[in-house]
């Protein structure tokens, strides 16, 4: 009995190539100004973004913004945004603003400004993210942070503590019996 065999493969390799670390589709920055001296500081973050890439507009853009720990959104700031003609809509969810916009043309800037209280006092604050991304080409992304010129930080606290009250030192000494 003679049987023959015939097998077909097919193979279909897919990778992506990632682009240079010093390039991105966008340009996106951040920049913080404060109020300090009151009893509920208040930030002020201006995102400065710009479309950069190969298209001569994006799609449906988002940006991301993450609220520093102990910071709450005034809410005066949803219905300015909401105003902006670029805004197509405004989420908030708990510790985080989402914009989303209709697209951007390649090269013209555009800025957005969002209010923010300290609700709560935070030591050793860390900075927040903003991402901004193409909404259906997730890898169009670009990525800034932001801090409070107003934190508090522990090292600077305890290297304040330690110039007042040295530290103490206490040795104990264990004497055998004879």
């Amino acid at each position: 009995m003679l049987v023959h065999l015939v097998v077909t493969n097919q193979i279909a390799m897919r990778y992506n190539i990632p682009p240079p670390g010093d390039f991105s589709s966008f340009h996106i920055a951040a920049t913080t100004t404060a109020v300090c001296n009151s009893t509920r500081p208040t930030l002020t973050i201006r995102v400065d973004l710009r479309y950069q890439g190969r298209r001569e507009e994006t799609n449906m853009v988002i940006i991301n913004l993450k609220l520093l720990s102990g910071y709450g959104l005034q809410q005066s700031t949803l219905q300015e945004l909401k105003r902006e003609s670029s805004v197509k809509r405004v989420d908030f969810e708990e510790g985080y603003i989402n914009i989303y916009l209709d697209g951007l043309k390649k090269e013209v800037l555009r800025s957005y400004s969002v209010t923010l209280e300290e609700e709560e006092a935070v030591r050793n604050l860390r900075p927040a993210v903003v991402k901004v991304y193409d909404y259906y080409q997730t890898s169009d992304e670009a990525v800034a942070d932001y801090s409070s010129p107003c934190a508090e930080r522990d090292d600077v606290n305890d290297l304040l503590l330690e110039r007042l009250e040295p530290p103490t030192r206490s040795t104990s000494i264990k004497l055998k019996p004879d």
